[in-house]
């Protein structure tokens, strides 16, 4: 891994972020870009009255419109929080000893984090933004869209994450979960942490076999694994989270959301539930 986007505000996520995304660049070698996105959205939201009146018909002539009060306050806020966080950014970048760059872009924020993202190995990003209510568990939505939308591992980081030396990587032998494993491993054995391998299944054949196949990858890797089998629950997540309660990982490595959307909706998503219940940072593969 050579590089690794953090994408920055000033919410509690995001600031455990930025700690764990360049303590783990430095153990890498990797370097890391910080992203500060000016969400254009909120500039949107102060259009002027005659652009407006012009939107809607009741005028034909498209006027020549100037910032709004609002609008030069937002511009402000801009600046000003592009600033604390670049000093923030540096400072940390300095004293883990990382080659770092920080960057400002505007538009919407999911979008443009997309597009970096493009650019790099990996992105850890904060489990929801500041403008997003912190007493809700689920992910913010900037957050969800990229999970959704990105191919690049994406590193997801709650508030006051805590992190120790072991990982559970939660395996079912999709294609997923095997980018999940690949990467799982490649973590394990660069930071020597014990390995925790979960298959989930409706019944004990069905998720054996999946343990079967993480058992037989893992092998030349010479990591301490364990390997657990967990069969009959009504909702996969729920066994995950099971096993997150009784290992207590400071690193879940899972695949990213299931290719049907409507089992989604009506049994609920096992990436996003995981994401809501875990204390420390979960790694999800596409």
């Amino acid at each position: 891994m050579k590089s690794i986007l953090i994408a920055m505000d000033e919410s509690k996520s995001a600031k455990s972020a930025l700690s764990i995304g360049v303590a783990l660049a430095r153990i890498c070698g990797a370097k890391v870009k910080g992203l500060y996105v000016e969400d254009i959205m909120r500039l949107l939201e102060w259009q002027p009255a005659e652009l407006i009146s012009a939107g809607m018909g009741f005028s034909s002539a498209i006027p020549e419109t100037k910032p709004t009060v609002e609008q030069v306050e937002v511009e402000k806020g801009f600046i000003a929080e592009a600033n604390r966080l670049e000093k923030n950014f540096k400072e940390t970048c300095k004293k883990f000893a990382v080659n770092h760059t920080f960057l400002t872009k505007r538009g919407r924020v999911h979008e443009i984090i997309k597009e970096i993202t493009k650019t790099v190995d990996m992105t850890v990003i904060g489990r929801r933004g500041k403008t997003y209510p912190e007493t809700s568990k689920e992910p913010g939505p900037v957050t969800d869209n990229l999970l959704r939308q990105t191919t690049r591992p994406v590193l997801v980081v709650p508030e006051d994450a805590k992190v120790n030396n072991k990982i559970l990587i939660a395996y079912d032998g999709s294609q997923n979960a095997q980018r999940a494993l690949s990467i799982g491993a490649a973590f394990a054995k660069l930071l020597n942490f014990d390995v925790r391998v979960v298959s989930v299944a409706n019944d004990i054949d069905s998720a054996q076999k999946p343990l079967d196949e993480a058992n037989e990858f893992l092998t030349p890797y010479e990591l301490n694994a364990t390997y657990v089998v967990d069969f009959g629950a009504a909702m996969p997540w729920k066994a995950i989270i099971d096993q997150i309660k009784i290992f207590d990982p400071g690193l879940v490595v899972i695949g990213a959301f299931g290719e049907n959307r409507l089992v989604e909706l009506i049994f609920g998503s096992t990436t996003k539930q995981v994401i809501m219940e875990a204390t420390c940072p979960v790694l999800l593969c596409r």
